[in-house]
């Protein structure tokens, strides 16, 4: 039997959201304490798996780890921002932070799969010509913020002007420019929460913390995002037995 790709619904996506928000108001009052902030989000993500959970949830929970947590470690080490709370990691993350990027691609995986955001029709295969593009353009963002971080407006500047040229060469259909409008508001909106909480420190952070290149791969990454995780979507249900 044949099953459609999951999606969701308008109260699994606020529910989804309100979590991020109880993790925000935990960061601007405990943020510091990280003992206390990893029992805190460790018991968020408890309480939330048993009650918003979804079938292939664990996946792109695990993918949050993985590839969020794994960016925000080269990003330590590459010196693009810092977080100020103790650690037992050896680079300057606390520990809960890995964990909860998991809950970031929860919430991810929402609004990827809300109603105005869907794709017409599901991906066959992961890679096509917008992905290959911008797998390469990925590769190309990370080296020129990894070498130019420190440096005033120029990141923000060769980001917009690839993008601009990405965009004009494989125009986005009408579900990616929703999404990435939506996700242009708010991604730098629930940066902004955790800037102000103490969580963390950009350089160059000219706009309410946050540098100008963030924002401009706020919109570009959400795209690959998307791609990736409609082709997880379309392999997960057709395993789910019939």
């Amino acid at each position: 039997m044949n099953h459609e790709p999951y999606q969701s619904s308008f109260f699994e996506l606020t529910a989804e959201g309100a979590v991020l928000i109880t993790a925000a108001v935990a960061v601007f009052f405990f943020g510091q304490n990280t003992p206390l902030m990893s029992l805190i989000i460790g018991l968020l993500i408890l309480a939330r798996f048993i009650a918003l959970h979804r079938r292939g949830d664990l996946v792109f929970f695990l993918m949050g780890v993985v590839l969020g947590g794994g960016n925000d470690v080269l990003s330590m080490w590459r010196g693009v921002y810092f977080y100020t709370p103790s650690t037992i990691l050896p680079v300057p993350i606390p520990v809960w932070m890995l964990f909860f990027w998991g809950q970031g691609f929860l919430f991810l995986r929402r609004i990827v799969r809300f109603g105005p955001f869907l794709s017409p029709t599901p991906p066959t295969r992961l890679f096509d010509r917008a992905l290959a593009l911008d797998a390469v353009i990925a590769v190309v963002y990370r080296a020129v913020v990894y070498a130019w971080a420190a440096v005033s407006y120029l990141p923000g500047a060769l980001y917009a002007s690839i993008l601009a040229v990405r965009l004009l060469l494989i125009p986005p259909r009408q579900d990616e420019r929703r999404l990435m409008l939506a996700v242009l508001m708010l991604g730098p909106f629930y940066e902004f929460l955790l800037i102000k909480g103490g969580l963390y420190v950009y350089q160059n952070g000219v706009v309410l913390g946050m540098p100008i290149w963030l924002l401009v791969y706020w919109v570009f990454i959400i795209r690959v995002i998307k791609a990736v995780f409609d082709w997880v979507e379309v392999k997960l249900a057709s395993r789910r037995p019939g």
